[in-house]
């Protein structure tokens, strides 16, 4: 979730959703997460969703899209209707991101004596380091960052605002850890733009991220990797994903926004997982497989075995790939 005061005015003003009105909120979460108080949104697919889970909170405001049949079946949570309730959450976001209103996470700010940072790293802002912390050349670090005791960062890693990382991880070489998330909306003039991450990344004890992998800030729910999980070299991991303790994530790997990969779970190389679905805990899922629906605890999932065939006789050895590209060899 992010926490962050609004006053239902400032919400309207943002979505372009005129009328009275003056609660109050004090952040925003997903429907999973269920709070008084908070600003919600759902599109016509979570409109069923919504209506189960609000139903019972006080003092909710939810953003809805047009003719959702919310309007009045949520107890006394307001519900505000537009044509594009994801463009108007991405509006929310940009106008708590202006004014400020997240609280920090660092509250103490505290860089530990027994820390070995190199003369050749970047410590922004407030950030709170440990005992035996490790921070090599050229990396770059905060502000808001907190890096549990003994954890090792190799030359090279980014790590963003808003990233906790427990104690006794290691990130490899070059790697990213928080950097704004590649959600998108259209404007008014049909345009791309960007959503505001503003969720950040919570990362585990006993984590490990190889070289060159990269760690997507959450839009709302943090992007999360918990104990002892680990995290191949190359990998990506978009916004909001979650990678459950002891997971393994092998090398190559892309986790779309908002996938799941289950507690003791393996994910070969060059796999990829859809956005929203979910990896069983203890599941195997093979090199190369493309992961488009749940799967259940303790499933194996493989890809299908390339056709191999000899090379045509006849076939012009020196041509760039494939000499006749409408035809398969036989």
């Amino acid at each position: 979730m992010v926490r962050a005061t609004l006053h239902e005015q400032e919400i309207r003003q943002a979505i372009g959703v005129p009328g009275g009105g003056d609660a109050v909120v004090d952040g925003l979460a997903a429907l999973d997460e269920p709070h008084d108080r908070y600003l919600y949104w759902c599109n016509e697919r979570g409109a069923v969703k919504a209506r189960g889970s609000l139903a019972p909170r006080r003092g909710c405001i939810v953003i809805a899209p047009d003719g959702s049949g919310l309007v009045g079946e949520l107890g006394d949570c307001r519900v505000l209707e537009v044509a594009d309730p994801r463009a108007a959450l991405a509006k929310v976001l940009a106008t708590i991101q202006t004014l400020g209103r997240q609280p920090v996470w660092v509250d103490e700010p505290y860089i530990s004596p027994r820390a070995r940072i190199s003369p050749h790293a970047v410590i922004e802002g407030d950030v709170t380091i440990g005992d035996g912390v490790e921070i090599e050349p050229f990396c770059t670090v905060g502000p808001d960052v907190s890096i549990g005791r003994g954890s090792v960062l190799r030359a090279g890693v980014r790590v963003y605002p808003r990233v906790s990382i427990g104690e006794e991880s290691f990130i490899g070489t070059n790697s990213v850890i928080g950097h704004e998330g590649s959600g998108h909306v259209r404007d008014e003039a049909g345009n791309t733009t960007r959503i505001p991450h503003l969720g950040g990344v919570v990362m585990g004890s006993h984590v490990e991220i190889g070289a060159l992998a990269g760690v997507e800030s959450g839009a709302i729910t943090p992007t999360t990797i918990e104990d002892h999980a680990t995290v191949g070299g190359m990998t990506a991991v978009a916004h909001g994903a979650r990678v459950e303790q002891g997971a393994t994530i092998a090398g190559g790997v892309i986790l779309a926004g908002s996938s799941v990969v289950g507690s003791e779970a393996w994910v070969g190389i060059n796999s990829t997982v859809r956005e929203s679905r979910r990896i069983g805990s203890r599941a195997l899922v093979g090199m190369d497989a493309s992961v488009q629906d749940d799967l259940p605890d303790d499933a194996i999932a493989r890809a299908p075995r390339p056709d191999v065939a000899k090379r045509p006789d006849d076939d012009d050895r020196a041509a760039i790939g494939f000499a006749s590209r409408g035809r398969r060899p036989n």
